[in-house]
């Protein structure tokens, strides 16, 4: 009984082979089939981007971002101590020249001022208390000076009458004499008197230029306190829009502080970050176009920062023309930089981390396949790159991500 039952096993085991070798030779037909029409790495046709390579006119253009920034901004500062008393405007308020942006108090400017003034009218009524008593003495000298002269000419006629009448004897010789001895002292008093009344007059205009010299002193301070006091309102310099207001009411303001930042509407210009690989082909006077998503503005490009920050380049743009209604700073923007335009050049639309001047592995598209086929690629552009060698116009690539497949020398587009 046990005889009979194994060799039922074998023979149910013969009626299984003959479907298991059909199924094993179907399996080697469809992997040999694979191993003519392709690698067996198939991908989705709508998965894909794909670029045909043209002739034509190739203009070589390099992209940044940035933001629209003023050329002259206008930092205000505080010019003395004080206390925020008011905020005239707040930040993104549209000023003119001489608007007041802040107020600011200093309840000891003004006593110093009130004081000032007071020094400044005592001064002045000093002055002229001194002035007037010097004027009074120059008044009695005068005086002195003016009667020395009638006595000398009293004298002087005396004199002359008696040199007549001594020659008669009617006056003696010696009260000649004394007539002229008097005569001489009179006219040494009036020289006296004179060099008095000019001494005098020296010292009042001494001490009035001393009086001009302290008073205008005094002005000067006080003049400087009463500017002090005006700079307590905090002036725009110039017309243009209010970029920051940092300060808060009450709180206490020392000089030299930032009070606010103003920067013109009008004179504006583009900042642009660019990559650092791409700013060797940027050269200073290149034309560029500068997109505010709503409108375009020419422009010129007029600095390139030498330095590097965090693998990018600033590149500054001069605009040209009138401004659009939507220009305004801090706007995001983005520019594109004419580097250069080759004629009868093959270009296509720029794969995926491709760089320009470097040999690259693309897929060209044949058919329902796509084989990867070693390029040389020359400058790039902003959405275009030029094929130097290893395709020709017509040929159609994948310009999409490769990643997934980079290793597959062909693949399958289903």
């Amino acid at each position: 009984m046990d005889i009979a039952r194994q060799a039922a096993k074998k023979n149910g085991l013969r009626r299984y082979w003959l479907p298991i070798a059909v199924g094993a030779g179907v399996l080697v037909l469809v992997g040999l089939t694979q191993m003519v029409n392709g690698n067996g790495f198939s991908v989705d046709r709508d998965k894909l981007v794909f670029g045909e390579v043209q002739r034509g006119d190739f203009s070589v253009q390099v992209r940044g971002i940035g933001t629209l920034v003023p050329k002259n901004i206008q930092w205000l500062t505080a010019n003395v101590d004080g206390y925020v008393e008011k905020i005239g405007v707040e930040a993104g308020a549209q000023v003119k020249k001489g608007d007041v942006i802040v107020t600011l108090t200093n309840h000891k400017l003004r006593e110093e001022l009130e004081e000032s003034r007071w020094e400044m009218e005592a001064q002045a009524k000093e002055n002229r208390a001194a002035e007037m008593s010097l004027d009074s003495e120059l008044a009695d000298l005068r005086t002195e000076a003016s009667n020395a002269e009638l006595d000398y000419e009293s004298a002087r006629l005396k004199l002359d009458a008696e040199g007549k009448l001594v020659g008669q004897g009617i006056v003696s010789k010696i009260t000649y004499e004394q007539s002229k001895l008097a005569a001489e002292q009179s006219r040494q008093r009036i020289e006296s008197k004179r060099a008095r009344v000019r001494k005098m007059q020296e010292n009042l205009a001494a001490m009035r230029d001393a009086h001009v010299a302290r008073l205008n002193m005094l002005k000067n301070s006080h003049a400087l306190i009463q500017q002090q006091i005006d700079d307590l309102e905090v002036r725009a310099s110039i017309d243009g829009i209010v970029q920051e207001m940092p300060l808060k009411l009450g709180q206490h303001v020392s000089q030299g502080i930032q009070v606010a930042r103003v920067a013109p509407h009008d004179d504006l210009i583009a900042l642009l970050d660019v990559q650092d690989f791409q700013v060797r082909d940027i050269e200073l006077g290149q034309k560029v176009v500068i997109d505010t998503r709503s409108s375009k503005i020419n422009g010129t490009v007029a600095r390139i920062d030498p330095a590097v920050v965090n693998g990018v380049v600033k590149v500054e743009v001069t605009l040209q023309g009138e401004l659009p209604g939507d220009a305004r700073p801090d706007l995001s923007v983005e520019g594109v930089i004419d580097v250069e335009r080759k004629a009868d050049a093959l270009f296509v639309d720029r794969p995926s981390f491709a760089q320009s001047h470097q040999v690259a592995t693309l897929y060209k598209v044949d058919g329902g396949t796509a084989q990867a086929t070693r390029v040389e690629l020359g400058r790039a552009s902003t959405r275009h790159i030029e094929v130097v060698k290893g395709l020709e116009a017509g040929d159609r690539i994948i310009v999409s991500d490769t990643s997934a497949f980079e290793n597959q020398p062909q693949i399958d587009i289903e």
